[in-house]
């Protein structure tokens, strides 16, 4: 990404008098390009932290348009920085070698940018709040999982194996109007965690807001240190997205869950994925033919 962070650097020494606002967004823009590129003003200024009249402004002192043209010309600069090549005019498809050798290497590269994503999630910081936001599940009296859009398959994956553990876990990935019902069930002494990847719903951030107010224990997993979803935050655990595709990888989000559970299930009592196993002989719900 080195050609888009000089496309960056270049627009911002070429203006004068950009101010720290502007900074912010120009940060999100080399940060995350795969977001900004597709992401609406009010997205990137709450990423930023700053307003939506920042964002747009910061693209007008870039000598452009707007927003819109600048999130244009970003995704011109990414697509080239991904090997693609906008073109308005129609291309033949590629020879069946050619095919072969583009999607060998998107897999290369795909697993490369995951492999990377493991490895910053593997931090002693990041291992740290992982084993903190389990604890906390360990000894919440229920846990809330709360996700939306992309963030729901995490979402789901941690409140099955949670609850295959032997814990009160739910998940809310509905309606805004489903989770705040479920929202409004917590107590002091229950715990909520929010999955964030990518764009953040206004709905979550608010309900985020509301469980804290409630008392509940607030754990955040998120591809974002800055989102405004640590602010409420007891426990966050920072899940890299980072993609070589125009959208999200949830590997890292993924590994986040795997790792809260394999504490959980390290700290369920041992009779527990007994009784589970002894029920699933029971009920024959599993082809275990040779």
């Amino acid at each position: 990404m080195r050609a888009l962070t000089e496309w960056l650097d270049a627009h911002r020494t070429s203006t004068p008098g950009l101010g720290p606002r502007a900074g912010r967004v120009l940060r999100v823009l080399a940060r995350e390009p795969h977001f900004a590129s597709y992401a609406s003003a009010r997205a990137v200024a709450e990423r930023a932290q700053v307003n939506t009249s920042t964002v747009v402004r910061t693209a007008q002192q870039l000598g452009f348009a707007g927003w819109p043209d600048l999130r244009t010309a970003l995704r011109t600069q990414y697509l080239r920085a991904l090997g693609h090549t906008p073109s308005p005019e129609p291309i033949a498809p590629p020879s069946e070698q050619r095919h072969a050798e583009l999607v060998e290497r998107s897999v290369d590269r795909s697993l490369g940018q995951d492999a990377a994503n493991l490895a910053a999630l593997a931090e002693p910081r990041s291992k740290a709040a992982i084993r903190a936001l389990a604890d906390a599940i360990t000894t919440a009296d229920r846990t809330l999982v709360i996700g939306t859009g992309t963030a729901a398959g995490p979402a789901h994956i941690l409140a099955h194996l949670a609850t295959n553990a032997g814990y009160a876990v739910d998940v809310a990935v509905g309606a805004p109007t489903v989770q705040l019902a479920q929202v409004l069930r917590l107590a002091p002494g229950d715990c909520l965690l929010a999955i964030n990847v990518w764009r953040l719903p206004r709905s979550l951030r608010e309900l985020t807001r509301l469980a804290r107010e409630r008392g509940a224990v607030i754990g955040v997993i998120t591809d974002l240190a800055a989102s405004p979803l640590a602010e409420d935050a007891h426990h966050l655990v920072v899940a890299p997205s980072d993609s070589v595709r125009p959208l999200p990888s949830l590997t890292a989000a993924v590994a986040a869950v795997q790792a809260v559970a394999s504490v959980l299930a390290q700290a369920a009592p041992p009779t527990v994925l007994g009784e589970l196993e002894t029920a699933l002989q029971r009920l024959d719900l599993m082809d275990d033919t040779d």
